[in-house]
């Protein structure tokens, strides 16, 4: 009877999950006769109508049509606030846009996507002109699982941002969040805890410089968030690789599994400029053979507020293109860290520490009986 039961449960299994469902919620079709408004930045004008002759919206009768021109700048801020008051996004793990670039668009076709208080979502791109497509942001697992998902009544970013020239008109339609039924549950593991220095280079063991300065360990500014201290490095002028790892294929043998790297950020000053955000690089390789090297980037995550306590930074990225490397015998991985702040702020201290990596769960299956 045992042994027809557990046939039973395997027989029944991929039914289960042939079953399971994307969960969504919608946040706007345009339908509703509100006063939807993506405004700011280089958006010359806003306006909800009914689509051109020749073009259907996606869901409905109605999309947001949204003017865009540059004029020469680069990263110019908009915003839309939700004129239906605040949607509950709770374990949402993606908010899809549907947009439509006109043929007389020029430029790239893109879109970054931020929520409040420095949550940004990333860039997203169209790879045509003159057709729909769906454009896909990604919400991280801590973020979509907090209190401040609850409430969500305004996304911000950017419009074709990367180019001075870019201008055209885009139609959107179609806003939602959904969480996937194929996501994954993982677990949290320690790597790094910044609590003592290599005896050989002063650096935190297991880190060093890139571009920055200084790598070292802290000096009692603050209470550490794990152990007994952190890793200490200067944020540069502009855009650099501060620090990373130096060997970073021997602090953890799971690597393969990756799916998120996670630590903890707090900055003792302000800074002056406002901004500073960082992201993360994978890169890996085969000892003496720089063919075979790999570099992948993540989005990045803004802190500005980090400077009364810490901030966690969950970076999710596909391990995928480093596989290969990971399972030569002589494979290696580094992890980088950026700052970008603004120039006035070059030489102030950013502080990391609890450096972790995400893996799925592993089933504990040594009690399983097998027949």
């Amino acid at each position: 009877m045992k042994k027809r039961f557990i046939l039973l449960c395997l027989m029944t299994l991929p039914l289960m999950m042939a079953a399971a469902q994307d969960q969504i919620v919608p946040i706007t079709s345009f339908e509703n006769g509100e006063d939807w408004q993506w405004t700011g930045g280089n958006v010359q004008f806003t306006l909800v109508e009914e689509m051109p002759a020749g073009i259907q919206p996606i869901d409905g009768d109605w999309a947001m049509t949204v003017n865009y021109d540059n004029l020469g700048g680069t990263w110019k801020y908009s915003s839309m606030t939700f004129p239906t008051g605040s949607v509950d996004l709770t374990g949402m793990r993606e908010i899809h846009v549907w947009v439509y670039f006109s043929e007389e668009c020029e430029g790239d076709l893109s879109m970054r996507l931020d929520l409040a208080d420095g949550n940004i979502l990333g860039m997203a791109y169209a790879s045509a002109k003159g057709e729909w497509q769906e454009l896909v942001f990604p919400i991280d697992r801590k973020l979509a699982n907090s209190e401040f998902i609850k409430t969500v009544g305004w996304v911000g970013g950017f419009i074709c941002p990367e180019t001075g020239t870019n201008h055209g008109e885009v139609y959107v339609d179609n806003i939602y969040a959904v969480r996937p039924a194929d996501t994954v549950e993982v677990e949290e593991k320690l790597v790094y805890g910044f609590n003592e220095a290599d005896p050989d280079t002063g650096f935190p063991v297991g880190w060093q410089t890139n571009e920055g300065q200084i790598a070292e360990l802290g000096l009692g500014e603050t209470t550490p968030k794990e152990g007994s201290n952190y890793m200490v490095f200067a944020a540069n002028s502009s855009y650099a690789w501060n620090v990373q790892t130096s060997d970073a294929i021997n602090a953890f043998d799971r690597w393969a599994e990756v799916q998120e790297i996670l630590f903890d950020v707090f900055i003792p000053e302000a800074m002056s400029d406002g901004w500073i955000q960082s992201r993360i690089a994978v890169q890996s390789g085969i000892t003496d053979n720089t063919d075979s090297e790999v570099w992948t980037e993540t989005k990045e995550l803004g802190y500005s507020g980090a400077t009364s306590d810490w901030r966690e930074l969950l970076f999710s990225f596909d391990i995928t293109p480093h596989q290969a490397n990971l399972m030569d015998p002589a494979g290696w991985i580094a992890v980088h860290i950026s700052t970008n702040n603004g120039a006035n702020d070059g030489g102030k201290f950013v502080f990391v520490d609890n450096f972790r990596v995400a893996v799925p769960v592993v089933s504990d299956v040594s009690n399983w009986s097998i027949f």
